[in-house]
């Protein structure tokens, strides 16, 4: 991949034309118009360098040596060079030459040319006159050789450009592929020539680097504009920047050469535009959207017009492989862009894309890929949303767009209103189905040369693990980069490798699926009997099923002491039911980005509605307080989101909370079936130790003793035989478990004054 970095050059030279010479004299003409001899001869030697070049390849330098001679002549005359004495010995010849010193000033112009090497007699004759002429002469020099017709030698710094040298300096053949391409004007061809020209030659380099003032002085006349209208094309919002001809600050970019040389704007994407190889993209019917959005896509991407599709949602949900699949079918080529060249510069990648689009290319279709910075119209910060810095470029890249784009994005969150109305058509992608996945992982694993046997229960294990659509394919690499013969060894490693792949992917998972196997919904102590609770749920499942126009949604809050047993009751309920939970925490849910919490909780209610999933919100107080607490308004909008969801929600929703009371009202007013759990009375608290240490005695006075903290739950067990398993057993007995218990009603309690005190604390105070 090349790499554009500014002050890099990607071309280093340009292959010159005829008129190139007549145009860079212009330029030297004009920069060095008030510049003194000696400023031009002891610093700005490349300078002459590039005057001589272009001498030589116009065939001036003859002409140029009958000029010198003549002024030459002039410092003779008037004293300013005077003759050797003859004899001149043969030893007195200029550095590295064979050119004998000729006047006693010699030594001083020989000083001036150490920086070339072997120079011929005009290169000195042009020093003897700019080292000992009065005024400035290079200018006049430029003139009278290059930019003046006709035989007339007289030195003159008055510029009057016959029509065939005017015509020779203003040619912008070299950039006219630009106007044909992109439509630029023919003021911005040629301001680009000019650029390139700074950029490609040593001399005009040096200058750039030396004579910043000067040269943009002089710039409207290297174009040929007056001032006004060079500012108009340099404006941001013009096709120079938004290109990224330019950048920010006017600096030229240096991959514009290449294109040039090459007559072709092509190479300004090699960076980023790839070919697509669409063949072995999957069938449209291997995704699970829906059908006639699919066929919507297919007809436009297929379409005389141009079009922005957009597809959003979750990572790894296959995006980028449906947008192989449309494009597929168009019959046209199809291309990449992709967010990753090592530009360091995000607004170049979109200027690029920018310029991209407003090209007519009527065969082909574009996939815009990790498109999420390229499209962000939205900062956020301290004082909330601002629109960014490259929104109005983003909207005009849709409006003008001439081409067939599909831009692939995660989140939407962050693009304005006014860029999300500029799309065409969106499909909003969910984290992919446990049925997509298998299918097309059993695309990937059927033409493997593996026992079916195998192949089976590589699938299943793609059942049990929460992979992407690109994990199948990484997987499937790794199963033929192993090259392993012995197939129950091949399956353990990639198990392991799946295994692996899903943590990174997902974490560690958040919750287990089923009860432990000591689980007793009859030991909790709630204000609804747990079987009851199920017995409920079963019956109103199965109204849903047969009713199907009414309500259909079963909400529930589980409501008191941590340990108590409310997420454990979750999972038996699901269990008994046959359904996944789908678990959110408030991590999940709370963003620092403005809107993003609602749109999270959209998401959340819409993943379990199409999952057939138990929604379950733990702690769900963190985020759906009483609204009349609220000191922001996005607290308040949190909130309200919620309510819209939940009564939408055909699924069955529990939300789990240690303080009910800081609940919003409103929200507490639409749960179907309020529980409140307590800490477990006498009968619980037996049927526990009974399950959990069967192999000890805890007499009914000791269980009664436990009974009066009124603190123990069934989590209290579970925490002490996780901790008894790592004890010597001979340490373990009955009095060790009884006093272990008591002590963490203790701690409990403890625990619990100590929250009261702070909270009672933070009460102190006038309250309005």
């Amino acid at each position: 991949m090349r790499i554009r970095r500014r002050g890099v050059r990607r071309c280093a030279t340009i292959t010159y034309t005829k008129n190139e010479p007549y145009a860079i004299c212009y330029y030297l003409y004009h920069i060095y118009e008030d510049h003194s001899n000696s400023m031009i001869i002891n610093e700005d030697y490349e300078t002459i360098k590039s005057f001589l070049n272009c001498t030589e390849k116009l065939g001036k330098m003859e002409r140029l040596r009958n000029i010198l001679n003549k002024e030459i002549l002039k410092l003779e005359k008037c004293g300013r060079l005077k003759s050797l004495e003859q004899p001149v010995r043969k030893d007195m010849v200029f550095n590295d030459t064979e050119i004998p010193l000729k006047y006693e000033e010699d030594k001083k112009v020989e000083m001036t040319l150490r920086h070339y090497d072997s120079p011929d007699e005009v290169t000195i004759d042009l020093h003897r006159v700019l080292c000992f002429s009065d005024k400035p002469l290079f200018t006049a020099i430029i003139n009278s050789t290059i930019l003046r017709d006709g035989e007339d030698l007289t030195l003159t710094a008055q510029l009057k450009l016959s029509q065939k040298i005017k015509n020779a300096v203003f040619d912008i053949s070299k950039t006219k592929f630009l106007m044909d391409t992109v439509n630029l004007t023919e003021d911005e061809a040629r301001y680009l020539l000019v650029q390139c020209r700074f950029d490609v030659n040593d001399g005009l380099r040096e200058i750039k680097r030396n004579c910043e003032n000067e040269l943009r002085v002089c710039m409207p006349d290297l174009i040929g504009v007056d001032y006004k209208k060079l500012s108009f094309i340099l404006r941001s919002d013009q096709k120079l920047k938004t290109f990224g001809f330019l950048d920010n600050d006017g600096e030229y970019d240096s991959s514009l050469n290449e294109c040039i040389e090459a007559q072709s704007i092509e190479p300004y994407f090699s960076d980023v535009l790839k070919i697509l190889d669409c063949n072995d993209a999957y069938d449209l019917d291997s995704f699970s959207i829906d059908g006639e959005s699919l066929e919507i896509c297919s007809d436009l991407m297929k379409g005389k017009n141009p079009v922005s599709i957009l597809f959003y949602g979750k990572p790894g949900s296959g995006k980028t492989e449906l947008a192989k699949s449309i494009c597929r079918n168009t019959g046209k080529n199809v291309y990449i862009f992709k967010n990753e060249a090592e530009t360091g510069d995000d607004n170049n990648v979109l200027s690029r894309l920018v310029c991209l689009l407003s090209m007519e290319r009527q065969d082909s279709v574009i996939i815009v890929d990790e498109a999420d910075t390229l499209l962000k119209t939205i900062d956020f910060s301290f004082f909330g949303k601002t629109p960014s810095n490259t929104k109005g470029t983003v909207n005009k890249m849709l409006e003008n767009n001439k081409d067939k784009v599909i831009y692939i994005i995660n989140h939407q969150g962050q693009i304005d209103e006014s860029t999300r109305r500029r799309f065409t058509f969106s499909i909003k992608f969910e984290a992919m189905p446990v049925t997509q996945l298998h299918a097309i992982a059993r695309t990937k694993i059927d033409p493997m040369d593996l026992q079916e046997n195998t192949k089976r229960q590589i699938l299943e294990m793609f059942d049990k693990y929460h992979l992407t659509g690109q994990s199948v394919d990484n997987i499937v690499k790794t199963i033929e980069g192993m090259e392993c013969t012995d197939e129950d060894v091949l399956l353990k490693k990639v198990q392991i490798v799946m295994k692996e792949n899903s943590l990174l992917l997902n974490g560690k998972t958040k919750m287990r699926e089923t009860v432990k196997a000591e689980y007793d919904p009859t030991v909790l102590n709630a204000s609804m009997n747990p079987l009851q609770i199920v017995e409920m749920v079963q019956n109103a499942t199965k109204f849903a099923e047969k009713n199907k126009g009414t309500e259909n949604g079963i909400r529930m809050l589980f409501y008191g002491l941590s340990g108590t047993g409310k997420t454990e009751l979750a999972r038996y309920i699901g269990e008994k039911l046959g359904k996944s939970i789908l678990l959110k925490r408030a991590s999940d849910i709370m963003s620092p980005y403005v809107g993003e919490n609602e749109q999270n909780i959209r998401d959340a209610f819409e993943e379990a509605e199409r999952n057939d999933s138990i929604l379950l919100f733990d702690e769900a107080d963190s985020f759906i307080y009483n609204r009349n607490q609220a000191s922001r308004s996005w607290e308040r909008n949190v909130v309200n989101e919620f309510l819209t969801q939940m009564e939408e929600f055909s699924g069955i929703l529990i939300c789990t909370t240690n303080l009910r009371s800081i609940l919003d009202p409103a929200m507490q007013r639409r749960f179907h079936i309020l529980v409140e759990f307590k800490p477990m009375k006498f009968d619980g608290i037996k049927k526990m130790m009974e399950r959990y240490f069967p192999a000890y005695h805890i007499s009914n006075r000791e269980i009664e003793e436990l009974e009066d903290f009124e603190s123990v739950t069934p989590g209290d067990f579970g925490a002490l035989s996780s901790r008894i398993r790592f004890m010597n057993q001979d340490d373990v007995n009955s009095e060790y478990i009884l006093s272990e218990l008591k002590k963490l009603q203790s701690e409990k309690k403890e625990q619990w004054e100590e929250e009261n005190n702070v909270r009672s604390k933070k009460q102190i105070g006038f309250t309005a």
